[in-house]
């Protein structure tokens, strides 16, 4: 299975899909100099809708919203939130692939290991990031979720979350930080 990851991986490399970039300084570019690299249209509307969504979001407060560009199609975000009614602090580690194609992302999902996933969903929450920034629900969406460890034991649960809008792959990892914001 390992070897058939790396094999999706490399032809990816070699498509283009993904790019590998080292950066030999530990230098942070600025907001607009990142905002300047030319990202996928696409993508970066729907994290503009992705992040008024969750501002928006009354039960919500925004602790954190750390968004990092990895190349023109794919970014990677970390978002603290704290869950108003229970106080409850949650952190969030996502990332971000857009793809050339509906079918491309589809051979992504398909490659990806989701042993240990359920597939949750088939219907795309109306109003969704997607929609708001495309007009339109997604033709493909599937959710794919898995719960890690115990939920009643913080310091064991983690929540995984593989979620394709049609050419839009996203990829979460959250957690309970504090019982207690």
């Amino acid at each position: 299975m390992i070897a058939f990851l790396l094999l999706v991986v490399a032809s990816l490399l070699v498509a283009g899909y993904i790019t590998i970039t080292t950066n030999t300084t530990n230098q942070t570019p600025s907001a607009s100099a990142t905002q300047s690299v030319g990202h996928g249209t696409l993508l970066e509307s729907y994290l503009v809708e992705l992040k008024k969504g969750v501002e928006e979001d009354k039960n919500i407060s925004v602790k954190a919203w750390d968004l990092t560009w990895i190349n023109n199609t794919s970014a990677v975000l970390q978002l603290a939130t704290v869950n108003k009614p229970t106080n409850i602090t949650y952190a969030f580690d996502q990332t971000f692939i857009q793809f050339p194609t509906t079918q491309d992302a589809t051979n992504y999902l398909n490659a990806t290991n989701k042993a240990e996933y359920s597939l949750a969903s088939t219907q795309s929450p109306s109003g969704g990031a997607y929609q708001k920034a495309t007009g339109h629900a997604p033709q493909i969406f599937k959710q794919y979720v898995w719960n890690e460890g115990n939920p009643s034991n913080i310091s064991e649960y983690k929540y995984h979350e593989i979620t394709q809008d049609d050419n839009i792959i996203r990829i979460i990892t959250g957690k309970t930080i504090t019982l207690f914001g």
